[in-house]
């Protein structure tokens, strides 16, 4: 994916943090917070600041060039604004997250967009629960 043309059609001016930050979301299989795509980019690059990230995500989002999803924790996890985009499972003990590879909400989508009229532009859709390496390890303490 060529970020510059990306960002250029948007109207967005191509920095450093921009791509670093849109790498980081293209290669991750799920959806990642501002601080895990903080500790990721930390590794590589010590003077990455938290405030600019957050500043970055909420460009790229503002732009569409992402997409937010919000947990029942209120924490937000970003990915790209792709034709596929990707639900999960988060384990609420570990925070391990598994991807849902189809979205379920398909059908339901065109069936609410059909019968309402409106223009369905997104949707959010998270699992919580307990992942099964969790509900091992609670058995054998027990």
């Amino acid at each position: 994916m060529n970020l510059d043309k990306l960002l250029k059609e948007k109207n967005i001016r191509s920095t450093k943090i921009r791509k670093l930050v849109l790498n980081v979301l293209i290669n991750s299989d799920v959806p990642l917070c501002v601080e895990e795509i903080y500790t990721l980019l930390k590794k590589e690059h010590k003077n990455v600041d938290l405030s600019t990230i957050y500043r970055t995500i909420n460009l790229l989002e503002q732009k569409n060039i992402i997409l937010k999803n919000t947990d029942i924790n209120a924490i937000a996890f970003y990915q790209m604004n792709k034709d596929h985009h990707k639900h999960i499972l988060r384990c609420m003990k570990c925070n391990k997250k598994i991807v849902i590879d189809d979205c379920p909400l398909d059908v339901l989508e065109e069936d609410l967009s059909k019968s309402t009229g409106f223009k369905i532009l997104n949707h959010n859709l998270e699992f919580t629960g307990i992942c099964p390496d969790c509900i091992k390890k609670n058995e054998n303490n027990n």
